[in-house]
Parts: structure tokens; C-alpha cells; sequence
């Protein structure tokens, strides 16, 4: 007997205010990063990601004048806090920069993640 397919649920759009893409464009222009200290609602991992996607869609659509090459990643720190940043990569040139930006902004200790192995 073949599985009878369900019914896909489809979630609720993430509505992203057009003052929080403004705020968090210019940010990733200068200083060339945005976190959630600079937007709370950052600290929710699909608010966050959602916003990535606005500001990303706003440099390709409304911003003629600026291509940012802009990155989304999430972090993990000692203590298990992971948290967001959404950074500018002709800026921050790199993930462990952007981890570095991170870590600073929300003054967050990065795991240490050096593992030392003796091979025989």
C-alpha cells in the first residue's frame, strides 16, 4: 500500500520592515557588518536569515551604487551561546574574520578549537 503524501504546511513568511533592511545595508557598507546588538531581533536564527536575504535583494534591486559581496553565517562560542552576523566579504575578508567581528561586537569568547593529537 503506497503512502498517501501529506498535505505540505507552509510556514509563515518573515516579514522584514524596511527600516531594519535600510539599517543593517548601510551597516554592511560601514562598518561592514551587522549583528544582533545593532538589531535584536537578530538573535532569532530565521529573523536573522531573513534579513540577510532582504539586505542581499536590496544591494541586487534597489542600490545601483554599492555591490557588496555580502555573507551570512552563524558562530558558535564558549558557553553555547550562536549568534549571527551578516558582513560585508570586501571588508571582512574572511569566515574567521567575521568570527573574530563577531566575537568583538557581542564580546563573546571563541571556542578554542586547537585539538592536539599525538599520531603513532
Amino acid at each position: 500500500m503506497a503512502d498517501t503524501p501529506k498535505e505540505e504546511t507552509k510556514k509563515p513568511t518573515v516579514v522584514i520592515p524596511d527600516e531594519d533592511v535600510e539599517k543593517a545595508s548601510k551597516l554592511v557598507l560601514d562598518p561592514g557588518y551587522v549583528t544582533k546588538k545593532d538589531l535584536p531581533k537578530m538573535a532569532d536564527l530565521e529573523w536573522a536569515t531573513a534579513l540577510s536575504d532582504a539586505v542581499t535583494k536590496h544591494f541586487l534591486n534597489d542600490d545601483e551604487d554599492h555591490d557588496p559581496y555580502v555573507y551570512f553565517e552563524q558562530f558558535d562560542f564558549a558557553g553555547g551561546d550562536i549568534d549571527s552576523i551578516i558582513f560585508n566579504m570586501d571588508i571582512i575578508k574572511t569566515r574567521d574574520a567575521g568570527l573574530h567581528k563577531l566575537s568583538e561586537a557581542l564580546d563573546e569568547n571563541i571556542i578554542d578549537n586547537d585539538v592536539q593529537q599525538e599520531t603513532y
